[in-house]
């Protein structure tokens, strides 16, 4: 599992294999833009920096199912432009649905809280 207490938010420089796991980036990416259109969502630079941190965290990690861990990592990596609040202001629906629904990424395990209504 992926330990948050390290200096960087998670290691980039070795990239995992994923055996059976699909995750082709430039594919991904092309398919991006014509999913915001559907969503009704303007891609900002902003916006695809956070994809793009996911899209690297999946090419990266251990276990990518975690969502609570996941937003841990992505608090952490966008602390100084306002994290968890900077990340539902760029993606209201819950940063980590509407980012993994935008790149086609598979749902994460707790990924939506409905007894406390939450969407990470």
């Amino acid at each position: 599992m992926l330990n948050v207490q390290q200096s960087e938010a998670f290691p980039r420089k070795q990239p995992r294999n994923h055996t059976g796991r699909n995750i082709n980036r430039n594919t991904r990416l092309d398919n991006i833009e014509h999913r915001a259109e559907k969503m009704g969502l303007k891609l900002t630079p902003e916006r695809m920096e956070a994809v793009e941190f996911v899209l690297d965290f999946y090419a990266h990690c251990e276990d990518c199912r975690n969502a609570r861990q996941l937003m841990k990592v992505m608090d952490q990596e966008f602390a100084d432009k306002g994290g968890k609040k900077y990340l539902y202001q760029l993606f209201p629906a819950g940063p980590l649905s509407q980012i993994h629904e935008l790149a086609d990424l598979p749902d994460l395990g707790n990924q939506t809280d409905r007894g406390f209504g939450t969407s990470y």
